[in-house]
């Protein structure tokens, strides 16, 4: 799923642009695991110029977690990679549901949940991420995630560079897959 400049605009100017301040969060914290997850997915489809966003594993802990994930640009654009502070940057959602009809609706009425911020990322991502090129690299944070709840992983922001369509001008995903906690 992704949030580019015109339906951030159209938010903003709504004034629906903000995330919910009321997050799920159930009443006692998740136990350790670890999840091969496996997932691919590509904005803005599976094929010709796109960028591709995957997460091979998630691993939760009693004071954290992790994420393993990669970004391949399978586009003719340089991307320049935005991991500052914004409402949209590398981490996790957490959501009641795994209804994705739910989310996108969350998404277009700007009440997203917060994202969980990755606190550290190891390695850190290129400053551009030229045509061809794949990041690979590891999110993580502390603190204990909420049990029962559903984790969408966030990516963003991604800005296309050059004469990058609109399509590419201002990329955020967060992935249309889930893993219950």
């Amino acid at each position: 799923m992704r949030r580019t400049l015109p339906l951030l605009a159209a938010l903003l100017v709504a004034g629906c642009g903000r995330v919910d301040q009321q997050p799920f969060v159930p009443a006692h914290a998740a136990e350790p695991q670890h999840a091969e997850l496996g997932w691919n997915e590509s904005h803005p489809a599976a094929e010709g110029d796109r960028l591709v966003f995957q997460v091979a594993a998630l691993e939760v802990t009693t004071d954290g977690w992790s994420a393993a994930v990669s970004v391949v640009n399978r586009t003719p654009y340089d991307f320049e990679i935005d991991t500052g502070p914004s409402d949209y940057a590398f981490g996790l959602m957490l959501f009641k549901t795994d209804d994705l009809d739910e989310v996108k609706a969350a998404n277009e009425e700007g009440r997203l949940p917060p994202v969980r911020k990755a606190k550290r990322i190891e390695p850190e991502p290129p400053h551009i991420l030229r045509p061809g090129v794949t990041w690979s690299t590891t999110l993580s944070a502390p603190g204990a995630l909420p049990d029962g709840s559903w984790v969408r992983v966030v990516f963003g922001t991604f800005r296309g560079l050059g004469d990058a369509p609109a399509e590419f001008q201002r990329v955020v995903w967060f992935t249309d897959h889930t893993h219950m906690l």
